[in-house]
């Protein structure tokens, strides 16, 4: 099956918005606040449990690889004290993962600067109700394709 050239155009806009605005928040992110984009999603998921959270959640959550979220947690412990882990005492297999007060710190500054990216590079570019139809629209996509591995397009 060959993609339609609408289909192409769209994603090759959904792309490049991607990109652009990611890029944007990414650096915004180094610059104002010292942490990446990717550290702040983990310091944002663990923010969201409202406590420990299994690695393996947390991994699910970010859609990384486990040994993806332990680095990621290993340099926020060890660096930046942001985030703490434990071992559980019932499942000694299970590592969980926790936000310090050092990391909710950080957390609270970063959130001016997300607060500024989501509305000058994205938000101030739209009506409310385009803002909704492409929420709907991204969650569609989502919640349509799967997060494993043994997903099979065809290919």
């Amino acid at each position: 099956m060959r993609a339609t050239e609408d289909q192409t155009t769209a994603w090759r806009a959904l792309y490049r918005a991607d990109s652009l605005l990611f890029a944007h928040l990414n650096n915004l992110l180094r610059d104002k606040a010292e942490m990446t984009y990717f550290e702040h999603e983990v310091l944002s998921a663990l923010d969201r449990a409202g406590g420990p959270l299994r690695m393996a959640a947390l991994a699910d959550e970010l859609m990384i690889s486990r040994s993806g979220a332990t680095r990621l947690v290993g340099k926020l412990e060890t660096k930046n004290g942001w985030v703490t882990r434990t071992l559980s005492a019932a499942d000694r297999r299970a590592t969980w993962a926790e936000l310090t007060p050092p990391g909710r710190k950080a957390l609270a500054a970063a959130r001016p600067v997300v607060d500024a990216v989501v509305a000058t590079y994205f938000a101030d570019h739209l009506k409310p109700a385009e803002l909704r139809r492409i929420a709907d629209a991204l969650h569609r996509l989502a919640d349509a394709n799967p997060g494993t591995s043994d997903f099979d397009c065809g290919l």
